[in-house]
């Protein structure tokens, strides 16, 4: 897979990506091992997931139709079978495996699980990317996107964080991509990588004036924070109890906080207390929701 126009890779590319994502052992290792499968998004029926009900529909069939039946499944396109659930093969499907040279995997995920873990993993391997006009961070361990409007101070803002000690991936492009198990990876275009635009500087390198560590080349997306325009007359949630909608790039979800931007906000503070609220909200803490608690108690003891 060194040349990113090859519409193949191997079975055994295809099992280096997704050996921890499904948690596969290798049962029968035959010799479609090597065979190569055209890179698809959306089909990737040549890699068969059975569960239960196709166990079972085998059990079932008399001894003569057994041979049949697999015969048919398996001579086709397929190079390899996942069995989710821990289920055992059948002595027959290992027996005709082997003759016909499909490799058997197995999983402890159910079927359900492990089809759709295999179709992210195709959507990655097929290299489908998007590019949005927005600035990627990490900070506090976390990859934020920043969108907004133009002029609204996206770049300020990241020059700030950056000046707080968090790293650089890319100013106003960013590449995103599905890396390996599904996860949204955002990477800077290599023409502008480190570079940075300002207002009365121009181009500024990021890395030339903060050093090596102050950037990265891509980073996982875990975070979108939507910069906006503060209107007057509008309602915003003052208390915190609504979230915003997930952003939805590749069809992928990524959590999304809305902050509205206005003269005298310090912009880089927000976002920085955004990913901190971020962070607890994933570890089941809300202060919001504690607040309300305690109101309801003390109306309640009134």
């Amino acid at each position: 897979m060194d040349n990113e126009k090859d519409p193949f890779f191997t079975v055994e590319e295809l099992y280096q990506k997704i050996i921890q994502s499904l948690r596969l052992k290798v049962v029968v290792k035959e010799s479609r091992y090597s065979r190569k499968i055209a890179k698809s998004g959306k089909d990737y029926g040549h890699v068969q997931v059975w569960g239960k009900r196709e166990t079972q529909y085998l059990k079932n069939l008399p001894a003569n139709k057994r041979g049949e039946f697999l015969k048919k499944k398996l001579e086709d396109d397929s190079c390899c079978i996942v069995l989710a659930d821990n289920l055992t093969f059948l002595p027959e499907i290992r027996d005709e495996a082997k003759r016909i040279g499909v490799t058997l995997f197995r999983s402890g995920f159910s079927r359900k699980k492990c089809q759709e873990k295999l179709k992210k993993i195709f959507a990655s391997l097929t290299s489908e990317k998007k590019t949005i006009s927005g600035g990627l961070l990490k900070i506090f361990e976390l990859g934020v996107l920043i969108l907004g409007d133009s002029g609204i101070g996206k770049s300020e803002s990241a020059l700030e964080l950056i000046t707080r000690g968090h790293r650089f991936i890319s100013d106003d492009v960013v590449h995103i991509k599905i890396g390996p198990f599904g996860k949204l990876i955002g990477i800077a275009p290599s023409l502008s990588r480190h570079i940075m635009e300002i207002r009365g500087l121009g181009f500024i390198n990021i890395k030339k004036i903060f050093g090596s560590k102050s950037v990265l080349s891509q980073t996982k997306i875990d975070l979108v924070i939507n910069l906006k325009k503060w209107k007057q007359g509008r309602e915003y949630d003052r208390i915190g109890l609504k979230f915003a909608e997930d952003y939805v790039i590749l069809g992928e979800r990524i959590p999304q906080i809305n902050i509205p931007v206005a003269p005298g906000r310090n912009i880089a503070t927000l976002i920085e207390v955004a990913c901190r609220v971020h962070r607890l909200r994933g570890k089941g803490y809300n202060a919001s929701v504690e607040l309300t608690k305690k109101l309801n108690r003390a109306l309640s003891h009134n």
